[in-house]
């Protein structure tokens, strides 16, 4: 056992982050669960941070900055539209002409007032894309806090059924919750490229799943093999060897029957999930395969996938 301890403190759970210290916000690090859709609706220009190079991934979205960012993203028109109606939103107003694309493309409902500076609730949001993209409801998909008579089952059901909202992991969806920057950013990049959209990887050997995004299921392979102690583990690695002459390794979930847990004491595995007996464990890296050679196109698309499928993996739920 201190032999399997200390081979595993050698090799390191925790992916150090020395090498990779840079990132377009203060506070949106390069672990952060949204980070790739915040980057990536940043690089069309659709989203900004603040002055003081922040982000605010926690801080509501308006109503009146979703709708000029959504129209931003589906490149509306804004000229000749009609007055939106809204009394709390004079022609002066920043923001006036999106939200009577906006409205006028039939996206939010016409009422006396906007609130314009109120935040947009997950609802209204799953209501805005559901309509821009044309979606259907599904009843294949449910939420405890969503019933089929409530006026948001259509449009919620429809982003989840797009795999564009897994909810959360208590099974609701908190529709009248206040979106969030960062889940704004998550919602938008998945409605816009299907890369960031998640689908089901079951693994039927080990009983879980995961939520994992699509740009994943030609970059990774998962293997699973069974230890000397009696554990399980699922090995996902990254296929690419062009750099490195072999798939390198990007994490690993460990699933442990309660009665080995005695034989693992010590190792600096991450608990995940407990379903009955068994325990589902995430291990990860202590460092980057490419070092020192950090900065190649491979070794990049390596540390994205990396952080992505930790946050993903976290997410597990076992299938039994």
């Amino acid at each position: 056992m201190k032999k399997l301890c200390a081979a595993l403190l050698a090799a390191g759970l925790l992916f150090t982050q020395s090498a990779y210290a840079s990132a377009a916000f203060k506070d949106v690090g390069r672990t952060y669960w949204a980070n790739e859709e915040i980057t990536y609706l940043t690089n069309k220009k659709i989203i900004s941070g603040f002055k003081d190079q922040t982000f605010q991934p926690n801080a509501s979205v308006t109503k009146i900055q979703a709708m000029i960012m959504t129209a931003k993203a589906l490149n509306l028109d804004l000229s000749n539209r009609p007055a939106p109606g809204f009394n709390d939103l004079p022609k002066s107003s920043s923001g006036y002409a999106e939200a009577a694309a906006i409205v006028d493309e039939g996206l939010f409902p016409k009422s006396a007032s906007l609130k314009p500076a109120e935040p947009i609730t997950r609802v209204q949001m799953a209501r805005m894309l559901t309509a821009a993209f044309k979606w259907k409801a599904s009843d294949s998909v449910s939420f405890k806090d969503v019933p089929k008579s409530f006026w948001g089952h259509p449009y919620i059901t429809a982003l989840a059924d797009q795999n564009i909202t897994l909810g959360y992991p208590d099974g609701t969806f908190k529709p009248n919750n206040a979106l969030t920057r960062s889940q704004f950013s998550v919602f938008l990049a998945r409605a816009l490229n299907n890369d960031y959209k998640t689908y089901t990887y079951t693994n039927t050997a080990l009983k879980y799943k995961l939520e994992l995004p699509n740009y994943m299921k030609t970059q990774v392979t998962a293997e699973n093999k069974k230890d000397e102690f009696g554990g399980y583990a699922t090995h996902f690695y990254y296929n690419n060897t062009a750099q490195l002459g072999y798939k390198p390794m990007l994490a690993t979930i460990r699933v442990i029957p309660e009665s080995k847990l005695s034989l693992y004491k010590g190792a600096p595995y991450e608990l995940v999930k407990k379903q009955g007996s068994t325990y589902y464990f995430y291990q990860g890296l202590s460092s980057s395969p490419y070092l020192p050679n950090v900065n190649t196109s491979e070794a990049k698309a390596f540390e994205r996938i990396h952080f992505k499928l930790s946050h993903m993996i976290k997410g597990l739920t076992p299938t039994s």
